[in-house]
């Protein structure tokens, strides 16, 4: 079984501020709470915008997953996506996973793009994702039993845009599990507009 998952990736100065809030925000949350609480951060390779997550999936699926989404990328153009604010699954409150959001262009753009690969990857048998789309960059973990109210500091950055992106290109990739944490490895590209 191959466990994949289907992205797009930031541009690398967009990669870059987040790392840089990363380790702002890791220092900050360090002042007010101490070292009871710890943060995982996702490291910078690892950063991007997941569209949908595959999972366990059979060799045999690998090549019907690529052509449709070859199919869905040939009729596409290259969009810009801008990175702004945080949040946290399942809320600030009782953060688990710290994650940076979209402006609100963007989001309805991802939501149908992500609809579309729904869509024809439930044609040919892939399940389709029950909870809602709710695009986002994951950026951090909390691995402490204590899980802090990221309220206040989260208010910070309301209005902070981390930049934006021009995405070029939708990939499948297939996630290695170590234990090191998780490592990406580019199964296919798939070029907006078609071959470039």
């Amino acid at each position: 079984m191959n466990r994949l998952f289907i992205a797009l990736n930031l541009s690398i100065p967009v990669v870059e501020t987040l790392v840089m809030f990363q380790h702002d925000f890791e220092e900050r949350l360090e002042e007010e709470y101490g070292s009871g609480v710890r943060l995982r951060m996702v490291e910078a390779a690892n950063i991007h915008l997941t569209l949908k997550f595959l999972g366990d999936t059979p060799p045999e699926m690998v090549e019907p997953i690529s052509d449709r989404l070859t199919e869905i990328c040939e009729p596409l153009f290259a969009f810009e996506v801008e990175c702004r604010a945080l949040g946290a699954f399942p809320d600030l409150e009782r953060p688990r996973v710290l994650w940076a959001g979209l402006d609100e262009k963007s989001s309805e753009v991802l939501k149908l793009l992500q609809r579309n690969v729904e869509e024809e990857l439930a044609e040919i048998g892939v399940a389709k994702e029950s909870r809602p789309f709710h695009p986002h960059i994951t950026l951090g973990r909390v691995k402490s039993r204590q899980r802090p109210s990221l309220v206040e500091l989260a208010k910070d950055y309301d209005d902070v845009s981390f930049g934006k992106s021009f995405i070029k290109d939708m990939v499948l990739y297939e996630s290695h599990l170590t234990p090191r944490g998780a490592r990406y490895e580019v199964v296919e590209r798939f070029v907006l507009g078609g071959s470039q």
